[in-house]
């Protein structure tokens, strides 16, 4: 099998997926326990779908998928990327619910801003 033909991407496309996967670096910071029965019940969704596999515990990204949190998408633009999407498996209303898929965005949506890196003290080796 002839991996270049497989995996070949055009030059505009090629640099989305660059750009895209440049935000997706980003460190994850842990946060604080969720009050939110929605929210806890959100990252558990996240988990056992396996999000996490390409988008990081904390939605921070991957090789494998972009970064998903914080999002200032709504909810419906959130609903459309996972439900009908070529980018990454799609998830009907038959495997996630609209409730189930509210729960993820609702933990989406919980995950704050990492702080700026010069407020990060074990990145600073001066």
């Amino acid at each position: 099998m002839n991996l270049n033909r497989r995996f070949s991407l055009s030059p505009g496309r090629g640099m989305l997926v660059m750009s895209l996967w440049a935000l997706g670096t980003a460190v994850a910071f842990p946060q604080e326990p969720d009050d939110d029965e929605d929210t806890r019940e959100g990252r558990a969704l996240y988990e056992s779908h396996q999000c996490w596999q390409c988008h990081g515990y904390e939605g921070q990204g991957s090789v494998a998928g972009v970064r998903i949190a914080p999002t200032l998408y709504p909810y419906e633009a959130f609903a459309v990327l996972v439900r009908h999407t070529n980018l990454m498996p799609a998830y009907s209303p038959n495997v996630l619910s609209e409730a189930q898929l509210r729960q993820i965005y609702a933990f989406v949506l919980s995950i704050p801003e990492p702080p700026p890196l010069e407020e990060i003290p074990e990145l600073d080796f001066d």
